[in-house]
């Protein structure tokens, strides 16, 4: 809400029946950047005609951006609870003090954007504790913190894809935000591990030996009762199920969510296209872990574990010389 001054030029007193202004109706006009500004109020008065106690000031030009200020009063300003509704439906609704809000809830709803704030104000700018919500067709922003000046500073940011499903968590610091949790890739939660233990133990299946340079390593997971193997790939960053093995899982109703999203990955043997989704629970050793990302390929058979399954654990410990990895909870 752009700041204006006003200046009055006439005052226009007449009497109002009660059927349509149970108070007194008495019409203004202002000399604005836009030329002539009128305005009709609807409310109490004090001795020297101001505005004062219950009303509402109408403008009746409609090129000019606000529509009404209604509630209590006090020597032509807003004081105490009220409301300021722009003409594009825009609302500034709380407690103003000499005609600016100081706490109150913004509240938007047009051109497809549903918007609410609710917090301090320095008049119509976001400034102080308070909680935005704002949601269009691609996204829903959800910001909890500190604002200034209508910015974000400090708190806790979450935007959810409307797309997709994606989820991203950011940290405001001064307004610089950092990224510390998004569901498209795995990280670290303890309750999406369920287990007794504090570790598990692993047993990898090798495949080849170090002297023929055709060392490698499998292991067995298991998804909603389907078991399969993986390779064991450090040097990937995925964690990417094969055609044929996410056939048979669909086969067994895997639970799982889509992303509807594409990912696109380059390695030794070229480039591979996989979907990405979230499986709601792997079993590997004694552990069950939930909420998995994974890829499907969208153009081989290769069913590969690296390090962003392994992301979803607290450390890892390798043991090549005796074929063993272990996962702590």
């Amino acid at each position: 809400m752009k700041k204006l001054i006003l200046t009055l030029t006439a005052v226009i007193f007449v009497n109002f029946s009660f059927s349509q202004c149970e108070y007194t109706l008495k019409n203004f006009t202002y000399d604005w950047d836009g030329g002539e500004l009128t305005a009709s109020y609807c409310g109490e008065l004090n001795d020297r005609s101001q505005r004062n106690g219950q009303g509402k000031l109408t403008y009746s030009n409609p090129e000019y951006f606000i529509e009404s200020e209604s509630g209590t009063w006090k020597n032509n300003k807003l004081n105490g609870k009220g409301i300021v509704i722009n003409r594009n439906g825009d609302s500034f609704e709380g407690i103003y003090v000499d005609g600016k809000l100081t706490k109150g809830v913004f509240f938007r709803n047009s051109n497809s954007i549903i918007w609410k704030y609710e917090g301090g104000f320095n008049g119509s700018n976001f400034q102080g504790e308070g909680n935005s919500y704002r949601e269009t067709s691609q996204n829903i922003i959800i910001q909890e913190g500190f604002f200034i000046s209508d910015k974000f500073a400090n708190g806790l940011e979450t935007n959810t894809s409307k797309i997709d499903g994606v989820i991203i968590k950011s940290n405001y610091i001064d307004g610089i935000s950092t990224i510390t949790e998004r569901n498209d890739i795995n990280t670290y939660k303890r309750n999406d591990i369920i287990g007794d233990f504090k570790s598990t133990e692993i047993n990898l299946i090798q495949r080849g030996s170090a002297v023929d340079a055709r060392l490698a390593y499998d292991l067995e997971l298991e998804i909603d009762g389907i078991k399969g193997e993986f390779l064991f790939d450090t040097g990937a960053m995925g964690f990417t199920i094969g055609m044929i093995m996410f056939d048979r899982l669909k086969e067994g109703n895997i639970n799982y969510q889509e992303l509807n999203r594409e990912v696109r990955s380059l390695g030794v043997g070229g480039s591979a296209v996989s979907d990405l989704i979230v499986i709601q629970e792997i079993k590997i050793g004694d552990y069950v872990v939930k909420n998995v990302v994974a890829s499907v390929s969208k153009s081989h058979n290769y069913s590969i574990l690296g390090t962003g399954f392994l992301l979803k654990f607290s450390d890892v410990i390798w043991k090549m010389r005796e074929n063993k990895l272990v996962l702590f909870k």
